[in-house]
């Protein structure tokens, strides 16, 4: 420690002297050395007693008593440091003045609402928000299959729309020798796709049995009589009569690629259905499903 000439600074000494503690219990003896401050020139010892062990905790730790110089004005003065904090200075200040933001409570604000889910704007990407649905990087695949009585439903719907529209498109009248007239296709037919109506007049049975004793006493005149049933019930449409309409026109066939189905639309109606595809060029033909002997005898062709 440097010192002004002429000044002689005082030294601190500190000795210990050596204390027997007794041993508590079973312990081995040993031996705890305790320091002992004893007085130097010029300074003061505290008077105060020792602190004990749990008194440590509750009081401020104190400072050393340590002799400090102070140069003034070419003097040097000497001061004993006393108890932490006993004496301030100008330029003391108290710990609470460096944390006095942090010490206030912070004021209690709303929470700023939250965008819309679903929206990727910049204040996401600002605050942070990485929480994205799956969908947003990936679209939905949405199946396009539909079900067994959706199609079913459809094809009724077709089928209907083609019965009520009266649609002949796709066919063309022939001569066929030894048959006559018959029907061809001039486009192509999937399996089960419509293809024309057989319409003619509906009669009962009794009456359909008179007429067509009648067209068999005239051999100029053909027989163009369907007999079917519906929803328990028999039925004849009669299709002798010229009417413009291909369906009567088709001819006979044991092996027809034309099938005959009964329906109710605004009463009985009977269609024929392509019972397989059907390539443009071909005769359409269906059963007629008459095997009788008479019906045999007079139209051998039913064999066929």
């Amino acid at each position: 420690m440097s010192t002004q000439e002429g000044v002689k600074t005082p030294h601190r000494i500190e000795l210990c002297e050596e204390k027997p503690v007794k041993p508590k219990g079973n312990y081995r003896k040993r031996r705890i050395i305790t320091p002992t401050i004893l007085k130097t020139e010029n300074e003061e010892v505290s008077s105060e007693p020792p602190l004990k062990k749990t008194e440590l905790k509750s009081k401020p730790l104190k400072a050393s008593n340590v002799i400090t110089t102070n140069m003034t004005n070419g003097n040097s003065t000497r001061s004993r440091g006393g108890r932490a904090g006993a004496t301030r200075t100008s330029d003391s200040h108290k710990l609470t003045e460096y944390f006095k933001e942090e010490i206030k409570s912070p004021k209690s604000e709303a929470p700023p609402p939250s965008p819309p889910v679903g929206k990727n704007t910049k204040t996401d990407k600002l605050n942070g928000d990485t929480n994205h649905k799956l969908t947003e990087y990936f679209p939905v695949r949405r199946s396009i299959r539909k079900t067994s009585k959706c199609v079913m439903a459809e094809k009724m719907r077709d089928l209907e729309r083609a019965i009520r529209e009266q649609r002949e498109d796709g066919l063309q009248v022939t001569y066929f020798d030894g048959k006559g007239r018959g029907v061809i296709a001039t486009r192509s037919f999937d399996r089960g796709q419509f293809v024309v109506e057989y319409s003619g007049e509906l009669v009962g049975i009794t009456e359909a049995r008179e007429r067509e004793r009648k067209y068999a006493q005239d051999p100029t005149a053909g027989c163009y009589m369907y007999y079917f049933r519906l929803q328990g019930q028999q039925y004849c449409i009669d299709a002798t009569a010229e009417s413009g309409r291909l369906g009567r026109l088709v001819n006979h066939s044991r092996n027809g690629n034309l099938l005959t189905k009964a329906l109710w639309l605004d009463g009985p109606r009977l269609v024929l259905l392509a019972a397989h595809d059907i390539a443009p060029g071909d005769e359409l033909t269906y059963d007629y499903g008459d095997r009788s002997r008479e019906s045999l005898r007079h139209h051998p062709w039913l064999a066929l």
